[in-house]
């Protein structure tokens, strides 16, 4: 690895000028070029005071900006998106915004190929939960840069050498971590831009020759790979796929064993506790998580996931999470839902997760979630998405009638007061820039229908 930690620095340092840093749009852009950005962009930050807010869609120009900021020892506000109504939320977090463009270079000489800086330097991430608002979360480098080892640590044999496709944002801690730092510490070029559609990485895998490649991506996209049968032509190429953010449908594995392919990683974890744990449920294997190193699981008494991790703010304290868990052997665990999302419908108390996965039974339903509606009255409505037999019944009996069937299911489960009356069916869930769904995203489908 280039990354190289003690008790208070890292450094990060290259053996070669035109070391290969990342390939965009096909153009090959070396660590020499990348590090004369940094010090451009580093002496603009020198008139500039206070704390930096650090949005860029685009992975070069993200990666420039956020190591300039580290140069410059200022404190880092990672926005999830940059909407109008997000910047006024955190507009109290920070005194500056980074502009769009990166500066000029102040000079034609070669910079040194190194980059240090200290494991104490703060970054301000900002997370939606289930409510919709945002919550900071403050990370240290040292956390960081501990993940990126372990990471390391635990995939570098199976992962080798390889180019890192990406479908998820860096503004979220897991893509941070999977595309931009771990591939600068491993020395693993990054391949741009942003994979957005099954078709171009169909295109990028069938033009790889020797090239290999792993794909860090989210259950919302792995969801939509409708091309497996071609990819499975390029499976050579495609050493490794990496999934977190949110549940990996049981599907997805199971259709990439079809094809063989290898079934995707799932990486468990938060943006609070970093990585948990992870599975590969391969034909064969079971499907509990096994800890990342160094990660200690207990269950308390509620039955919820207990940590003890080098990725938490405190690592010497129990953290609770609010994931219900059971413990396997071997310090493995299963993850049995989230404790957090019990409702009052009525007076009546019911679990949405127990709604989603009761309805999910039914032949016509493949996947749903669940959100509470204040309007007109407080209710529960479901968000669903069909398999093939579920369209064509809702195309055949029309929208009462499959409702009607629908809530008769619940019905063998749940009293008629919870029981969803409102509907809404769609080809895609919701998912955010950081793979999740929340209830405002749900919510907003049904202020659509009126």
């Amino acid at each position: 690895m280039l990354l190289d930690i003690n008790t208070e620095q890292w450094q990060l340092q290259w053996q070669q000028a035109d070391a290969e840093l990342a390939v965009v749009k096909g153009q090959s852009i070396s660590a020499s070029v990348w590090l004369k950005d940094i010090a451009a962009a580093t002496h603009w930050l020198s008139e500039q005071a206070g704390d930096a807010l650090l949005y860029h869609r685009d992975w070069y120009h993200f990666s420039v900006w956020l190591f300039a900021l580290l140069n410059s020892k200022k404190r880092i506000v990672l926005p999830a998106n940059d909407k109008p109504a997000t910047l006024s939320e955190l507009s109290s977090h920070y005194s500056f915004r980074v502009p769009a463009e990166l500066p000029q270079h102040l000079s034609s000489e070669t910079p040194p190929l190194t980059l240090k800086g200290s494991l104490n330097s703060q970054l301000t991430f900002f997370t939606s939960g289930s409510s919709g608002k945002p919550k900071a979360v403050r990370k240290t480098l040292r956390q960081l840069w501990l993940e990126v080892i372990t990471l390391e640590q635990t995939f570098a044999e199976q992962l080798g050498p390889a180019n890192i496709l990406s479908t998820v944002t860096h503004q979220h801690i897991y893509g941070l971590l999977f595309t931009v730092l771990w591939p600068l510490a491993a020395r693993r070029p990054v391949t741009l831009p942003l994979v957005d559609y099954p078709e171009q990485l169909q295109q990028i895998l069938a033009k790889a020759n020797r090239q290999r490649y792993a794909l860090i991506s989210s259950p919302a996209h792995l969801q939509r790979l409708d091309n497996l049968p071609q990819l499975a032509k390029c499976k050579h190429s495609l050493v490794m796929v990496f999934s977190s953010g949110g549940p990996l449908p049981d599907s997805v594995p199971e259709d990439f064993a079809e094809h063989e392919l290898n079934a995707p990683i799932e990486v468990y974890g938060s943006t609070e506790t970093g990585g948990i744990g992870w599975r590969q449920r391969s034909p064969g294997s079971n499907e509990n998580f096994q800890p990342l190193a160094g990660v200690d699981v207990s269950c308390n008494h509620n039955g919820l996931l207990v940590i003890q991790s080098p990725y938490l703010n405190n690592p010497q304290k129990p953290y609770t999470t609010e994931d219900k868990a059971r413990l396997q052997g071997q310090g493995d665990f299963q993850l049995l839902g989230r404790q957090d999302r019990i409702v009052k419908i009525a007076e009546k108390r019911v679990a949405l997760n127990e709604v989603e996965q009761f309805i999910q039974r039914h032949g016509w339903v493949e996947s749903a979630k669940a959100c509470v509606l204040h309007s007109p009255r407080v209710e529960l409505g479901l968000v669903l998405i069909l398999t093939p037999e579920g369209v064509n019944q809702l195309s055949t009996q029309g929208r009462f009638k499959a409702r009607q069937e629908l809530r008769h299911h619940l019905l063998q489960r749940f009293e008629k007061v919870v029981v969803p009356k409102r509907f809404r069916y769609v080809q895609q869930l919701p998912y955010n820039g950081a793979g999740k769904v929340t209830q405002t995203d749900l919510q907003a489908l049904f202020e659509e229908e009126k």
